[in-house]
C-alpha cells in the first residue's frame, strides 16, 4: 500500500471524514485530499501528526508494508 492509500484506510477505519482529520491535524480539507490521492506529500511534521492521529507509527505510513 502506498503512502496515500494508508491514510485513506486508517481514516475510513476511525470512520471520520477528510475534514475531521483535517482540523485534528492543522491542515485544510483540500490538502487532505491531496495527501489522499497522492498528488501532494505532506511535511514530515504533519506525518507525524498523522500518526498520532491514527495511533500508528510513522513507519508504518511511510513503509512499503
Amino acid at each position: 500500500m502506498t503512502f496515500a492509500e494508508k491514510i485513506s484506510a486508517e481514516r475510513a477505519k476511525k470512520g471520520v471524514t477528510q475534514s475531521d482529520v483535517a482540523k485534528a491535524v492543522g491542515v485544510t480539507q483540500t490538502a487532505m485530499s491531496y495527501f489522499e490521492s497522492g498528488d501532494k506529500i505532506p511535511s514530515v511534521a504533519v506525518v507525524k501528526r498523522l500518526a498520532q492521529y491514527y495511533e500508528v507509527s510513522i513507519d508504518f505510513l511511510i513503509g512499503d508494508e
